[in-house]
Protein backbone atom coordinates (compact mmCIF):
# COMPACT_ATOMS: atom_id res chain seq x y z
CA UNK A 1 0.00 0.00 0.00
CA UNK A 2 1.45 3.30 -0.66
CA UNK A 3 0.45 6.52 1.71
CA UNK A 4 -0.03 9.60 0.11
CA UNK A 5 0.66 12.21 3.01
CA UNK A 6 -0.44 15.02 1.86
CA UNK A 7 0.13 17.65 4.40
CA UNK A 8 -0.89 21.86 4.04
CA UNK A 9 1.55 24.19 5.61
CA UNK A 10 2.28 28.03 6.59
CA UNK A 11 4.64 28.44 9.00
CA UNK A 12 6.84 25.99 11.99
CA UNK A 13 8.59 24.58 8.71
CA UNK A 14 11.31 23.07 11.11
CA UNK A 15 8.51 20.77 12.39
CA UNK A 16 7.11 19.94 8.90
CA UNK A 17 11.15 18.48 7.99
CA UNK A 18 10.74 16.24 11.50
CA UNK A 19 7.34 15.24 10.12
CA UNK A 20 8.43 14.19 6.60
CA UNK A 21 11.39 12.70 7.85
CA UNK A 22 9.69 10.34 10.16
CA UNK A 23 6.76 8.93 7.55
CA UNK A 24 9.72 8.70 4.83
CA UNK A 25 9.42 4.98 3.82
CA UNK A 26 9.63 3.32 0.28
CA UNK A 27 5.65 3.03 0.83
CA UNK A 28 5.12 6.30 1.19
CA UNK A 29 4.90 9.63 -1.03
CA UNK A 30 4.47 13.54 0.27
CA UNK A 31 2.43 16.32 -1.55
CA UNK A 32 3.23 19.72 0.18
CA UNK A 33 1.03 22.38 0.17
CA UNK A 34 2.84 25.50 0.96
CA UNK A 35 0.57 28.95 1.37
CA UNK A 36 1.29 31.47 -1.01
CA UNK A 37 1.91 33.79 2.13
CA UNK A 38 4.64 32.05 2.94
CA UNK A 39 8.14 33.61 2.34
CA UNK A 40 10.51 31.38 5.01
CA UNK A 41 9.93 27.66 3.13
CA UNK A 42 12.91 26.36 1.92
CA UNK A 43 11.43 23.95 -0.62
CA UNK A 44 15.12 22.06 -1.27
CA UNK A 45 15.43 21.61 2.45
CA UNK A 46 11.60 19.97 3.03
CA UNK A 47 12.37 17.85 -0.11
CA UNK A 48 15.64 16.86 1.71
CA UNK A 49 14.14 15.48 4.43
CA UNK A 50 12.82 12.33 2.81
CA UNK A 51 15.57 10.07 1.31
CA UNK A 52 13.18 6.99 -0.03
CA UNK A 53 10.08 8.75 -0.64
CA UNK A 54 9.06 11.50 -3.70
CA UNK A 55 7.93 14.39 -2.63
CA UNK A 56 5.93 16.80 -4.87
CA UNK A 57 5.04 20.77 -4.20
CA UNK A 58 1.70 21.46 -5.90
CA UNK A 59 0.75 24.95 -6.68
CA UNK A 60 0.26 27.08 -3.77
CA UNK A 61 -2.52 28.95 -2.72
CA UNK A 62 -2.97 31.99 -1.00
CA UNK A 63 -5.41 30.25 1.93
CA UNK A 64 -7.85 32.91 3.66
CA UNK A 65 -9.26 30.98 6.86
CA UNK A 66 -12.98 29.93 6.54
CA UNK A 67 -12.57 30.71 2.95
CA UNK A 68 -12.67 27.98 0.06
CA UNK A 69 -8.82 28.67 -0.51
CA UNK A 70 -8.44 25.93 1.69
CA UNK A 71 -10.67 23.42 0.01
CA UNK A 72 -8.96 24.34 -3.36
CA UNK A 73 -5.10 23.82 -1.57
CA UNK A 74 -7.13 20.09 -0.52
CA UNK A 75 -8.38 19.65 -4.50
CA UNK A 76 -5.06 19.91 -5.71
CA UNK A 77 -2.77 17.50 -3.45
CA UNK A 78 -5.67 15.44 -3.95
CA UNK A 79 -5.45 15.66 -7.33
CA UNK A 80 -1.38 15.33 -7.33
CA UNK A 81 -2.03 11.89 -5.13
CA UNK A 82 -4.08 10.22 -7.15
CA UNK A 83 -2.12 10.84 -9.99
CA UNK A 84 0.51 9.35 -8.89
CA UNK A 85 -0.89 6.31 -8.11
CA UNK A 86 -1.36 6.46 -4.41
CA UNK A 87 -3.60 3.92 -2.55
CA UNK A 88 -4.24 5.68 0.89
CA UNK A 89 -4.89 9.55 0.98
CA UNK A 90 -4.23 11.11 4.85
CA UNK A 91 -4.61 15.11 4.97
CA UNK A 92 -2.20 16.42 7.65
CA UNK A 93 -1.18 19.79 8.77
CA UNK A 94 2.68 20.88 8.82
CA UNK A 95 1.56 21.32 12.64
CA UNK A 96 0.60 17.51 13.27
CA UNK A 97 3.20 15.23 15.17
CA UNK A 98 3.14 11.44 15.02
CA UNK A 99 2.27 9.34 18.29
CA UNK A 100 2.66 6.00 17.09
CA UNK A 101 5.59 4.13 15.13
CA UNK A 102 5.68 4.65 11.34
CA UNK A 103 5.54 1.26 11.33
CA UNK A 104 2.51 0.89 13.88
CA UNK A 105 0.66 3.48 11.49
CA UNK A 106 1.71 2.07 8.32
CA UNK A 107 0.28 -1.21 9.81
CA UNK A 108 -3.01 0.35 11.06
CA UNK A 109 -3.80 1.50 7.56
CA UNK A 110 -2.84 -2.10 5.71
CA UNK A 111 -4.87 -3.78 7.95
CA UNK A 112 -8.15 -1.61 6.99
CA UNK A 113 -7.55 -1.16 3.72
CA UNK A 114 -11.25 -0.26 2.87
CA UNK A 115 -12.30 1.90 6.02
CA UNK A 116 -12.70 5.61 5.28
CA UNK A 117 -11.53 7.52 8.39
CA UNK A 118 -13.61 10.80 8.79
CA UNK A 119 -15.02 12.81 11.88
CA UNK A 120 -18.11 13.71 12.19
CA UNK A 121 -19.47 16.09 14.72
CA UNK A 122 -22.64 14.82 15.33
CA UNK A 123 -25.10 12.52 13.57
CA UNK A 124 -27.04 15.33 12.22
CA UNK A 125 -25.71 18.71 10.93
CA UNK A 126 -27.45 21.16 13.30
CA UNK A 127 -28.88 24.06 12.29
CA UNK A 128 -26.16 26.37 13.30
CA UNK A 129 -23.12 24.49 10.93
CA UNK A 130 -26.09 24.30 8.00
CA UNK A 131 -26.20 28.10 8.03
CA UNK A 132 -22.72 27.91 6.72
CA UNK A 133 -23.97 26.39 3.39
CA UNK A 134 -27.41 28.27 3.40
CA UNK A 135 -25.77 31.54 3.00
CA UNK A 136 -23.47 33.69 1.01
CA UNK A 137 -20.04 34.39 3.04
CA UNK A 138 -18.75 37.23 0.79
CA UNK A 139 -15.74 38.54 2.58
CA UNK A 140 -14.25 35.19 3.51
CA UNK A 141 -12.02 35.38 0.36
CA UNK A 142 -10.25 38.44 2.55
CA UNK A 143 -7.54 37.62 4.77
CA UNK A 144 -9.23 39.90 7.72
CA UNK A 145 -6.86 39.35 10.54
CA UNK A 146 -9.04 41.11 12.71
CA UNK A 147 -11.26 38.73 14.53
CA UNK A 148 -14.20 40.65 15.48
CA UNK A 149 -14.31 42.66 12.56
CA UNK A 150 -14.58 39.08 10.39
CA UNK A 151 -17.20 37.77 13.05
CA UNK A 152 -18.99 41.21 12.56
CA UNK A 153 -18.85 41.02 9.07
CA UNK A 154 -20.12 37.43 8.68
CA UNK A 155 -22.77 37.54 10.99
CA UNK A 156 -23.76 40.70 9.80
CA UNK A 157 -24.13 38.85 6.27
CA UNK A 158 -25.95 36.46 7.64
CA UNK A 159 -28.43 38.39 9.41
CA UNK A 160 -29.61 40.18 6.78
CA UNK A 161 -29.67 37.04 4.75
CA UNK A 162 -31.85 35.29 7.13
CA UNK A 163 -34.11 38.26 7.45
CA UNK A 164 -34.65 38.07 3.66
CA UNK A 165 -35.04 34.33 3.40
CA UNK A 166 -31.82 33.40 1.96
CA UNK A 167 -31.59 29.37 1.56
CA UNK A 168 -28.79 28.22 -1.21
CA UNK A 169 -29.77 24.82 0.05
CA UNK A 170 -33.10 24.69 -1.59
CA UNK A 171 -31.45 24.67 -5.39
CA UNK A 172 -29.53 21.56 -4.79
CA UNK A 173 -30.44 17.80 -5.19
CA UNK A 174 -32.06 17.70 -2.09
CA UNK A 175 -30.32 14.15 -1.30
CA UNK A 176 -27.31 15.87 -0.86
CA UNK A 177 -26.99 15.56 2.60
CA UNK A 178 -24.90 18.45 4.87
CA UNK A 179 -22.35 16.59 7.35
CA UNK A 180 -19.75 18.45 9.39
CA UNK A 181 -16.48 17.37 10.87
CA UNK A 182 -12.57 17.86 11.10
CA UNK A 183 -10.85 18.45 7.89
CA UNK A 184 -8.30 16.25 8.11
CA UNK A 185 -8.72 12.34 6.86
CA UNK A 186 -7.49 9.26 5.60
CA UNK A 187 -9.75 7.78 3.04
CA UNK A 188 -9.56 5.24 0.67
CA UNK A 189 -8.58 5.46 -3.46
CA UNK A 190 -12.38 4.78 -4.28
CA UNK A 191 -13.38 7.76 -2.06
CA UNK A 192 -10.33 9.91 -3.32
CA UNK A 193 -11.58 9.21 -7.03
CA UNK A 194 -15.10 10.01 -6.16
CA UNK A 195 -14.89 13.21 -4.49
CA UNK A 196 -12.75 14.40 -7.38
CA UNK A 197 -15.18 13.34 -9.72
CA UNK A 198 -17.50 15.87 -7.72
CA UNK A 199 -15.26 18.18 -8.08
CA UNK A 200 -16.96 20.69 -10.21
CA UNK A 201 -20.64 20.40 -7.89
CA UNK A 202 -17.73 20.72 -4.83
CA UNK A 203 -16.91 24.00 -6.10
CA UNK A 204 -21.00 25.56 -7.01
CA UNK A 205 -21.92 24.45 -3.76
CA UNK A 206 -18.98 25.48 -1.36
CA UNK A 207 -17.50 28.30 -2.72
CA UNK A 208 -19.22 30.67 -0.88
CA UNK A 209 -19.65 28.66 2.05
CA UNK A 210 -17.94 29.75 5.73
CA UNK A 211 -15.48 27.41 6.59
CA UNK A 212 -15.94 24.80 3.73
CA UNK A 213 -12.62 22.91 4.60
CA UNK A 214 -15.12 21.10 7.53
CA UNK A 215 -18.45 20.49 5.11
CA UNK A 216 -16.58 18.53 1.84
CA UNK A 217 -15.78 15.42 2.57
CA UNK A 218 -18.10 14.41 5.19
CA UNK A 219 -20.86 15.86 2.77
CA UNK A 220 -19.72 13.81 -0.09
CA UNK A 221 -19.26 10.61 2.21
CA UNK A 222 -23.15 11.59 4.07
CA UNK A 223 -24.73 11.53 0.57
CA UNK A 224 -23.27 8.07 -1.10
CA UNK A 225 -22.85 4.42 -0.26
CA UNK A 226 -19.12 5.41 1.49
CA UNK A 227 -21.41 5.64 3.97
CA UNK A 228 -21.15 2.48 4.73
CA UNK A 229 -17.45 2.44 5.39
CA UNK A 230 -16.50 4.25 7.57
CA UNK A 231 -15.76 3.59 11.33
CA UNK A 232 -18.64 2.05 13.72
CA UNK A 233 -18.07 4.66 15.97
CA UNK A 234 -17.90 7.37 13.03
CA UNK A 235 -20.81 9.73 14.75
CA UNK A 236 -20.09 9.53 18.21
CA UNK A 237 -17.66 12.85 17.55
CA UNK A 238 -14.32 11.53 18.73
CA UNK A 239 -11.10 12.24 16.42
CA UNK A 240 -9.99 8.92 16.45
CA UNK A 241 -12.48 8.16 13.97
CA UNK A 242 -9.80 9.99 11.63
CA UNK A 243 -7.19 8.63 13.28
CA UNK A 244 -6.30 11.91 15.38
CA UNK A 245 -5.75 13.28 18.91
CA UNK A 246 -7.15 17.06 18.99
CA UNK A 247 -8.12 18.87 21.99
CA UNK A 248 -10.74 21.46 21.16
CA UNK A 249 -11.99 21.90 25.02
CA UNK A 250 -9.16 23.48 26.07
CA UNK A 251 -8.00 25.47 22.82
CA UNK A 252 -8.99 26.05 18.99
CA UNK A 253 -7.28 23.56 19.17
CA UNK A 254 -5.38 23.18 22.12
CA UNK A 255 -1.49 23.53 21.74
CA UNK A 256 0.36 20.69 23.55
CA UNK A 257 3.01 21.30 25.61
CA UNK A 258 5.95 19.53 27.66
CA UNK A 259 3.82 18.13 30.43
CA UNK A 260 1.50 16.44 28.15
CA UNK A 261 3.66 13.69 27.09
CA UNK A 262 1.73 10.75 29.05
CA UNK A 263 -1.99 11.71 28.04
CA UNK A 264 -0.91 11.89 24.28
CA UNK A 265 1.07 8.55 24.54
CA UNK A 266 -1.69 6.81 26.75
CA UNK A 267 -4.23 8.05 23.51
CA UNK A 268 -6.61 5.61 22.14
CA UNK A 269 -4.84 2.89 19.93
CA UNK A 270 -7.05 4.59 16.70
CA UNK A 271 -5.25 8.14 16.93
CA UNK A 272 -2.34 8.26 15.01
CA UNK A 273 -1.28 11.88 15.01
CA UNK A 274 -1.69 14.77 17.60
CA UNK A 275 -2.65 18.62 16.55
CA UNK A 276 -1.19 20.59 17.02
CA UNK A 277 2.51 21.76 18.11
CA UNK A 278 4.40 24.90 18.20
CA UNK A 279 8.20 24.10 18.43
CA UNK A 280 9.43 27.42 18.99
CA UNK A 281 7.79 27.37 22.05
CA UNK A 282 7.13 23.63 23.19
CA UNK A 283 9.99 22.15 21.71
CA UNK A 284 10.64 19.47 24.37
CA UNK A 285 6.81 17.67 24.11
CA UNK A 286 8.00 17.70 19.95
CA UNK A 287 11.25 16.00 20.48
CA UNK A 288 10.87 13.39 23.26
CA UNK A 289 7.76 12.35 21.21
CA UNK A 290 10.20 11.66 18.24
CA UNK A 291 12.53 10.26 20.16
CA UNK A 292 10.27 7.84 21.38
CA UNK A 293 8.63 6.63 18.15
CA UNK A 294 11.03 7.75 15.95
CA UNK A 295 13.34 4.49 14.53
Amino acid sequence: MKNAWMILAHNQFPLLEKLIAFLDSENSAFFLHIDAKAVDADAARLAAAAKKSPVTFVDRVSISWGDFSMVEAELRLLRAALDAGCDRFHLLSGVDVPIKSRQYIEDFFASHPETNYVNFQNPEIDIKNLWRVRFYYPFQRFNIRKNGLRRLLRNGSAGVQLLLGVDRTRKYDPSIVFQKGTQWFSITRPLAEYVLSREAEIRQIFRSTYCPDELVIQTMVASSAFLETLPSTAFDGKHRNCCRYIDWKRGNPYVFRDGDYDELVNADPSCLFARKFDYEKFQGIVDRLYEKYGE
